[in-house]
Parts: structure tokens; sequence; C-alpha cells
């Protein structure tokens, strides 16, 4: 088996994860590429071949990923691409996209290797920004946010054409349910199951009594077209942010032909994962 290593080293700062990893893929002889950021590690006698994200994808049967939600978003474009699995080791915090903690290594490759595993497909929304050729696309959102934090803006929000709202917030959210999870939360939109298609628009912090998250099908389009921002506001996807846009420029939201698969044991459970997760962040028991 081709194991791509992706490892954010924010997260391993003595490497001591990303080198009990590549051990064990050692030790069941797999031919492991490596990412060219983990080129410095000392691998002891063992040489490995670097790529850049988009060919250790390539090159790769699974991509393995060491680090947070965000280090799994900065590679999942190119593992899509190539229908690429990532099997996704916890590192960071909540971890909702990784399905094992790094004290569990041993069993989970001994079952990955067996291929006693099941598959989660995620799909990407796809950007396009008026005026602009260039596609991007979001696993989790893309948001339109004031470039100044003391400022807010006014945004138009239309589906397949007909007005939804005008909005004077802070920003607009436009997440898929894998990003439900994410800022969206934080922005007072819903939990929506992996497994619904669907969009999540929510606005962030509204100034209006009646603004509230809206779920849209993912069959729509759906349009936030900027009325007001000074000196102008920014489109952010999953992160990064990629462009400014000035008043009356729209950015288009729609479905893609794209999804990732992610590995998960055979047990693997949405809500059980859910409430793990959401009861490890909070004081209240349940």
């Amino acid at each position: 088996m081709k194991i791509g290593l992706y490892s954010n080293l924010t997260r391993d700062p003595d490497a001591r994860y990303t080198k009990a990893v590549y051990n064990i893929l050692k030790e069941k002889n797999a031919t492991i590429y490596i990412s060219n950021d983990l080129m410095g590690i000392d691998f002891g006698s063992n040489i490995a071949i670097s790529y850049d994200n988009y060919s250790l994808a390539k090159e790769s049967d699974v991509v393995i990923v060491l680090g947070g939600d965000g280090t799994i978003l900065a590679i999942a474009k190119e593992c899509a691409t190539f229908n690429t699995p990532i099997f996704a080791v916890n590192m960071g915090h909540k971890g909702f996209l990784s399905e094992v903690n790094k004290e569990d290594l041993e069993q989970d490759f001994n079952d990955l290797f067996s291929g006693n595993y099941i598959l989660d497909k995620r799909k990407f929304l796809k950007v396009k920004i008026e005026n602009s050729t260039q596609e991007y696309y979001a696993l989790n959102e893309v948001v339109v946010a004031q470039s100044l934090c003391s400022r807010i803006m006014k945004a138009e929000i239309t589906v397949n054409g007909t007005l939804v709202d005008k909005y004077t917030s802070d920003g607009i959210i436009i997440a898929t349910p894998t990003g439900s999870t994410a800022y969206s939360l934080s922005a007072g939109g819903p939990i929506v199951a992996p497994d619904v298609s669907c969009f999540i628009i929510s606005p962030i912090c509204a100034h209006s009594l009646h603004s509230r998250p809206l779920i849209v099908s993912s069959s729509s389009t759906v349009s936030v077209k900027l009325l007001s921002a000074e000196p102008s506001a920014n489109v952010n996807v999953d992160g990064n942010n990629i462009q400014s846009i000035f008043n009356e420029t729209k950015v288009e939201i729609t479905d893609s032909n794209l999804s990732v698969d992610f590995i998960r044991r055979p047990n693997f459970n949405f809500y059980e994962k859910l409430l793990e997760k959401m009861r490890y962040w909070s004081s209240i028991e349940v």
C-alpha cells in the first residue's frame, strides 16, 4: 500500500507521533511518501520521498493526516481531486473530522491494512466570485465578512434568484453539513447530519431581531450580494482569505461534484461522535 504522510508539526513539535506513525508503516512494508514540510525530520536510516500536497494525494492510496481539522482542510481538496481517502489522527482539540486519537494508533492501523473500515463521504460546495474565472471549493464553509472588525456590512441573500433577506451584520456564513459544527455553530447555526444535502446560511452578529440561520437545499444557487462595506469585504474559504470584494459584487455558492472520503471505524456513528465531542468541551454532564 502506498501511504502519504501529512502532519502539522505545530501540533507535534518534536515529531514524536509523526515518527511513530512512520515506523508503524515501515513495519507493515508500506511505501511511504511524506509532505515537503516533513523533510527536516530525522526518520533514522529510512529515506522517504517528499511531495507537495497535489502530488502526495495523487501518488498515495491513502493519506494519513496528523493534526486538527484545519490540517485536514489544508489537503482535503487535493485528496478529493484524486479520490484518495483520508485517515485522520486527531492532534488538535475537538477534531470533528478526525477518526482516531494519537494514543490508539496500533490497532487502528491494523484495521486500515486489513480493510476493516468504512468510508464516510463529505461533499464540497463551489464558490464563484463575480467577474472572476476562478472557482473555489469549501468542505466547511465560505464566509463573506467585513474587512474591518469595527465596521458592519450590508448584504443581500437570494436563493435561486429569489430574495431571502438583507442583513446588516459582521458577515454571512454559507456552510456545508460538515461545516455545521465549525464556524456556523459558533454563529448560532444548527448542527446538521453529514448525510443531509443542504447549505446552512448563518448571519454573523446580525443587527436585527428577526435574522435567523436558514437551511436550504444543496441543489439551490445561493447568492450573497455585497451592498455596503467600508472599505471592502473579504471572501474566506475554509479559513483562507481568497479575495477582497467591493460594493455590488456577488458571490455565488452552489453544490459541486467534488467529495472526499474519510476512513472510519466500522462502528462509526455521527451522533455518538457528536455527543462525545460536545460533552468533552462542555461543563454540563449528560
